[in-house]
């Protein structure tokens, strides 16, 4: 077995040993780094504005889904009273 055969069967064997871990601890750090952001994004924000940004989130999350329906509106109609005929 030639140097560079020796050479790449290691590599394999050691690629094949280390990359799993890696990409699990990879997929660790990252949902660690995600808690930690959404922690810092509620401190962030004051109790009263809450509310109001989490209703501004979920509008932009149908505009990106393609949801782009209006909103609703209360619309009166002027001469008709109600429960009378």
């Amino acid at each position: 077995m030639s140097l560079k055969d020796s050479l790449r069967h290691r590599l394999e064997k050691l690629t094949d040993d280390v990359v799993p871990q890696l990409l699990e601890t990879w997929g660790d750090l990252r949902k660690r780094l995600d808690d930690l952001n959404c922690s810092l994004a509620n401190r962030a924000v004051p109790e009263d504005r809450r509310s109001r940004v989490s209703e501004l989130s979920l509008q932009e999350k149908a505009k990106q889904a393609g949801q782009n329906r209006p909103e609703m509106r209360l619309v009166r109609t002027a001469g008709r009273a109600s429960g009378k005929k």
